[in-house]
């Protein structure tokens, strides 16, 4: 079993310490893959696809946020069910904020 940590920034202005910071914090021996791409659909996350085409059943994919892996409900919820039916276990790190998924 492998674990992706995967962290996105908009725009290559911003930092993307924090997400690393916090995703090895609970997942010390985690691999990060990072990118920066604005947008609101997944086609064109490079590093994103890498990680999907390699996880296998019973991989884990940490996000900083859900925001991470998807800009909309639609695309996030097929993503989500796609890697659930795949065996693919999602952790979306929560911060001092309420976060309600609901499928």
């Amino acid at each position: 079993m492998k674990e992706y940590g995967y962290c996105r920034i908009s725009t290559p202005q911003q930092s993307i310490d924090r997400q690393e910071r916090n995703i090895k914090a609970k997942y010390p021996e985690v691999h990060i893959s990072k990118e920066a791409f604005t947008g609101t659909k997944r086609e064109g996350r490079k590093e994103l696809e890498k990680i999907l085409k390699a996880v296998q059943p019973g991989d884990t994919i940490i996000f900083d946020s859900v925001l991470r892996m998807s800009r909309n409900a639609t695309e996030g919820i097929a993503l989500y069910e796609e890697l659930y039916n795949k065996g693919v276990e999602l952790v979306f790190l929560i911060r001092k904020s309420v976060f309600l998924l609901v499928i």
